[in-house]
């Protein structure tokens, strides 16, 4: 289910900014407010729901925000935050730890413990998760998290904030069903994001998952690259290629399979696109990576039943 709040729906700055501090900050982030300047409040936040994990899209302006143990008392039930930042800049306390924080960065926060400040010093546009304690206290409890922030373009922060951005734009089609194994996927990465390096086997199940994903999302995203190997799928990864390999064997096909299934995909969807028909069958081919035409067409019409140009016919044919 999908609930959008709008601050610029209201009719002032006044009017915003107190809807904005009760019903968001007090309610769900169990936080006080203040503005750092004037002028219109235009926060937007758009909740979804993954299971047991809310999962909000944020863009918010520039102001002050924190936790003292009033606030953390009124809570009804005590969470996990987890931002992702895609942009703006922050910088706060938290726990006697200071903290700034740009794009790509990842920040975790206990709506439990006390919040010196959060400070937005530039419109923030981010993903905000809110967790249940359960699903994280069995992760973070018995170990000493001394991380607030970790960045998203390196190690376990990289694979969580690469799952988080291909979730978000999933979400609308994810069935229900998978929602609660993706919001375990999640909270197992985010465990070992801001745990420290070997308090979490990196062969546990939803970290394992993320990284099966995140193979696949670097092989649809070259496969116009006729080299693409599972060595070039490893460095992007930074595992090794055995790792890899045991990755897509745990899926019953092999790496070899899937990157061909994956471009004979991508060539039936072209060859059945109206908008690519004046394209080559060969440019079609090429630009998926294939770089033997003889070899294309056999192993087409083994996987489609059909030639290439029987495909193109067939869907190009006028009714």
């Amino acid at each position: 289910m999908q609930t959008r709040i709008e601050m610029s729906a209201l009719a002032t700055p006044a009017h915003q900014f107190a809807y904005w501090r009760e019903i968001v900050c007090e309610t769900w982030f169990g936080l006080w407010a203040e503005r750092t300047d004037s002028g219109p409040f235009h926060a937007t936040i758009e909740l979804h729901g993954i299971g047991d994990v809310q999962m909000a899209k944020a863009y918010l302006p520039e102001h002050r925000m924190g936790r003292s143990a009033s606030e953390v008392a009124r809570l009804s039930q005590t969470a996990y935050c987890l931002h992702h930042l895609h942009g703006g800049a922050v910088h706060g306390v938290y726990q006697g730890v200071e903290y700034e924080a740009g794009p790509g960065d990842l920040l975790l926060f206990d709506t439990a413990e006390q919040c010196d400040s959060f400070v937005i010093t530039q419109p923030v546009q981010s993903t905000i998760l809110h967790v249940p304690r359960n699903l994280l206290d069995r992760h973070l409890t018995s170990r000493a998290r001394t991380l607030v922030r970790v960045q998203g373009g390196d190690g376990m922060g990289a694979l969580l904030s690469g799952y988080l951005v291909t979730l978000s734009q999933m979400i609308p089609t994810l069935p229900p069903e998978a929602m609660s194994k993706a919001g375990s996927i999640l909270c197992d990465l985010a465990a070992a994001a801001f745990l420290p390096a070997g308090s979490i086997s990196s062969d546990q199940g939803g970290i394992r998952q993320a990284r099966l994903a995140a193979a696949r999302q670097f092989i649809t995203n070259n496969l116009a690259d006729p080299e693409l190997s599972i060595g070039k799928v490893a460095a992007h990864m930074k595992v090794s290629g055995r790792y890899v390999q045991k990755l897509f064997e745990s899926t019953g096909s092999t790496f070899s399979e899937l990157l061909v299934s994956a471009r004979l995909d991508a060539c039936h969807q072209a060859l059945t696109d109206p908008r690519q028909s004046r394209r080559t069958i060969a440019d079609i081919a090429f630009s998926s990576g294939f770089n033997d035409l003889s070899w294309f067409y056999r192993c087409y019409k083994q996987y489609w039943s059909e030639t290439p140009g029987d495909t193109r016919a067939r869907t190009c044919r006028p009714s």
